[in-house]
């Protein structure tokens, strides 16, 4: 877990830093789940302390809560249990709630009236999950033949899919303008 807390207009604590990621590690095991990046921002605003959390789960869902107070502790007693909340919403027994991208595959034919142009059909994908290429591999079935995801190694966006041969294909995106 990448674990951060910083202290704008302020200094952060040692006891205050401990205790913050002892409840964040709690938080995770709570919901048996595990924290790739935890940031914690305490700022000083006139007489309040206000404290901001932003947390990515390794299952590519994010949180952020944000809560004020006038004390530093109180501040993030309240943000903690604000993110608990969120993530206890989506982790209610019954409710399958993915941050997988909602794409829709439509089987068509290749034959098309000539004067017709075929469709196009925009998917926009703005939280794609976190997952390495065997656990993406995994998540393939008959009815969810291809996965779009963000490769954890490497960070890029990739895809597995089902080849006709059974076997999977997988596309690693390698960005030409980066070297």
């Amino acid at each position: 877990m990448k674990f951060s807390f910083s202290g704008r207009h302020m200094e952060v604590g040692d006891a205050l830093t401990t205790r913050a990621k002892n409840a964040c590690i709690d938080l995770a095991k709570k919901y048996g789940t595990e924290f790739l990046d935890l940031s914690i921002v305490m700022k000083k605003e006139a007489y309040l302390f206000v404290c901001d959390i932003t947390i990515r789960t390794q299952n590519g869902n994010s949180y952020h809560a944000s809560n004020s107070a006038n004390e530093p502790g109180i501040s993030f007693d309240g943000v903690l249990q604000k993110v608990d909340q969120q993530i206890g919403k989506k982790k209610k027994p019954g409710r399958h709630f993915s941050k997988e991208p909602a794409m829709e595959i439509i089987s068509y034919d290749n034959s098309f009236d000539e004067g017709k142009s075929a469709a196009i059909i925009a998917e926009i994908l703005d939280d794609l999950p976190l997952l390495s290429v065997s656990d993406a591999a995994d998540l393939l079935t008959d009815s969810k033949r291809v996965l779009v995801f963000e490769n954890i190694s490497t960070q890029t966006v990739n895809v597995v899919y089902w080849r006709e041969d059974r076997n999977i294909g997988w596309i690693d995106y390698k960005n030409p303008y980066e070297k």
